[in-house]
């Protein structure tokens, strides 16, 4: 099973991908605590692109895709962007929340809640894919 989504790469998507994250993942079985992982995952992840992966303010598409496997739902990102590996990015200094900047943790919070992260470069295109077990 599966649902997706193409969105331009507009903050003001963001919003409306999350609601839309939260509603596709419980179909597809998640529990509440897994969508809500799902939710803020995917909308760090398209954030990023859309803040970071484009040259230009030219409208680009964003597919996101959750797809439905045993015990886990599977969550893509695919872009135009720039190539960019967020898991080769370097860990940020872990500080304490006072001293912390206010962005520059995303891919941190991505590999601390998904269950694993993967990157590729396919056809011109980035492909990041988070996967969220849970008990069936």
């Amino acid at each position: 099973m599966k649902r997706a989504r193409r969105i331009p790469n507009r903050i003001s998507e963001l919003r409306p991908l999350s609601t839309w994250a939260v509603e596709a993942a419980s179909e597809l079985g998640c529990p509440p605590s897994r969508c809500f992982d799902i939710d803020l995952c995917l909308t760090e992840g398209v954030s990023n692109v859309i803040r970071h992966g484009y040259a230009d303010d030219a409208l680009h598409e964003i597919d996101v895709e959750l797809t439905r496997e045993p015990g886990a739902v599977v969550v893509r990102i695919e872009d135009d962007g720039r190539p960019f590996d967020p898991l080769s990015a370097p860990e940020p200094v872990r500080a304490p929340l006072e001293a912390a900047r206010p962005s520059g943790r995303g891919i941190a919070l991505l590999k601390d809640s998904a269950d694993a992260v993967s990157y590729e470069r396919v056809d011109g295109r980035n492909r990041l894919s988070m996967r969220f077990a849970f008990d069936d």
